[in-house]
C-alpha cells in the first residue's frame, strides 16, 4: 500500500548516533531513553536497532512501556536492563519484579509502600532512588536543609526486606540552556547537591549502586556529571537538547526521522479568494496552490502555519490554516515542476533546520514536534 504520508526512520543514523554517544560517554554506560514510543520514532524499531548496536540498558516512563519493551527484547533474544524513570502504581510492583524491571522510588513514603506491597513476592523489586536536586518535580530532597534526613531515609530503605537498592539518580532541569551559555550556575548547583548526597550516603556506609545524572545536554557538555551511567534521550534521535542544531551537528549526530507527505491536488486560486478555514489568507494575485496530505491529526500542528516545506529541493510556505488532514502551500512560479503524488518533506532529511523552525513557530521544543507525529502516520525504516 502507498501511504499519503509517512515518517521515515533512518536506522543507520540511529545506530551511528548511539556509537557517537558511547564514545562521548567517557566509559559510562549509556542508558537509551525510549519512552513516548522512542520520542515518536517507534519503540520496537529503536530497541531493535539500539540492541543490535550493543545497548544493554533502556529507560521508559511507565509500566506499560516497560512490559512492552521487555516483550520486544525477549523476541529479539536479549534481556537488557530496563528502568521506569517515574512513579509506578504500587499495584504493578509484583509484575515489574517478575519482569525484572527497575522501578523508581520518588519519596520515602513511596519506598515504604513499595516494600509493603512486595511482601510475599518470590522476587525483590529493584529500585533506583530519585534525588530532587532542583527540578522540584519528584524525588528525595537533596538541598542542604533536607540532605541529612534524605540520607537517613535512604539508609533505611537499603535495609528493606523486599526491595533492592540498585542506583541513585537526578535530573538537570536547566542543562539544555545552562551548558550552551556562560552561566552554568543552576546545573552546577544541582550537580553539587547530587555529589554531596552521594558522599553522605557513602560515609553512612550505604552503597548507592549505579549513579546517573547526565541527560542529553549534560552528556554533551558536562563530562564531570557522567558518573557510572548517562541517559541519552533527544540526542539519540539526532537533535540538539538546546534547539541549536549546530550542537548536534558538531557532535557528529544525524536526525533520524524524516516526516513526508504527498501532493494530492494542485489548483489556481483567483486574486481575492481566500484559502482554508477562517479565510485568514487572501490571494493578492492569482496563485497556484498545492494540497499536502498531512494535518494536525497527523502531528502537523495548526501553529505551523507559514512554515516551509521542501518539494523537489525548493522551499515553499504553507498558506491558510492547517486542517485536520491536509494543508496548502503556495507553489506559484514552480507549478510546472511539481505534480500530484510528489513527495513533500515536512521536516527531517536536513541538519535539523525544518524541525527547529516548526518548534519555534509553535513556541515549543523539537522533542514535542517529534512526539506529536501521530500513530496514524506510518513509520517506515530506511538504512
Amino acid at each position: 500500500m502507498k501511504y499519503k504520508n509517512a515518517a521515515y526512520i533512518d536506522t543507520a543514523a540511529l545506530a551511528e548516533n548511539y556509537r557517537v554517544i558511547t564514545e562521548r560517554a567517557s566509559g559510562a554506560q549509556v542508558i537509551a531513553v525510549v519512552k513516548a514510543d522512542a520520542y515518536g520514532h517507534g519503540m520496537a524499531c529503536a530497541a531493535s536497532v539500539l540492541g543490535e548496536a550493543g545497548c544493554g540498558f533502556f529507560a521508559v516512563s511507565s509500566e506499560e512501556e516497560a512490559a512492552e519493551l521487555r516483550r520486544l527484547e525477549a523476541e529479539n533474544g536479549r534481556h537488557p536492563s530496563i528502568i521506569i524513570l517515574g512513579h509506578i502504581m504500587p499495584e504493578n510492583a509484583w509484575e515489574m519484579a517478575e519482569n525484572d524491571i527497575i522501578c523508581t522510588a520518588v519519596s520515602y513514603d513511596n519506598a515504604v509502600l513499595l516494600d509493603r506491597v512486595m511482601a510475599g513476592s518470590p522476587k525483590k523489586l529493584t529500585i533506583h532512588i530519585k534525588l530532587d536536586t532542583g527540578m522540584n518535580r519528584v524525588g528525595f530532597p537533596a538541598d542542604d536543609a533536607n540532605r541529612a534526613k534524605t540520607v537517613e531515609h535512604i539508609a533505611a530503605i537499603a535495609g528493606f526486606k523486599n526491595l533492592t537498592l540498585g542506583g541513585i539518580f537526578t535530573h538537570f532541569s536547566c542543562a539544555d540552556t545552562d551548558l550552551t551559555g556562560e552561566d552554568t550556575g543552576y546545573t552546577a548547583m544541582q550537580l553539587e547537591r547530587y555529589r554531596k548526597t552521594i558522599a553522605a550516603l557513602e560515609e553512612a556506609g550505604v552503597d548507592p549502586g549505579i549513579r546517573h545524572a547526565a541527560n542529553s545536554a549534560a552528556l554533551l557538555g558536562l563530562p564531570e556529571a557522567h558518573f557510572d551511567a548517562v541517559r541519552a534521550g533527544i540526542i539519540l534521535y539526532g537533535l540538539s537538547p538546546s534547539g541549536d542544531r549546530t550542537e548536534a551537528l558538531n557532535a557528529g549526530l544525524r536526525p533520524v526521522m524524516k516526516f513526508c507527505a504527498g501532493v494530492t491536488h494542485i489548483h489556481k486560486v483567483p486574486a481575492g479568494d481566500k484559502v482554508s478555514y477562517g479565510g485568514t489568507y487572501t490571494a493578492e494575485t492569482e496563485r497556484v496552490i498545492a494540497v499536502i496530505a498531512a494535518g494536525y491529526a497527523d502531528g502537523y500542528e495548526r501553529s505551523y502555519i507559514g512554515c516551509p516545506v521542501i518539494i523537489g529541493g525548493r522551499k515553499y510556505r504553507s498558506v491558510g490554516r492547517i486542517c485536520m488532514d491536509q494543508f496548502m502551500v503556495d507553489i506559484t512560479g514552480h507549478e510546472y515542476e511539481i505534480g500530484v503524488g510528489q513527495e513533500v518533506t515536512l521536516f527531517g532529511g536536513d541538519d535539523g533546520e525544518l524541525i527547529e523552525t516548526l518548534a519555534s513557530a509553535s513556541h515549543t521544543i523539537n522533542y514535542e514536534v517529534l512526539c506529536k507525529v501521530s500513530r496514524r502516520v506510518r513509520r517506515i525504516t530506511v538504512k
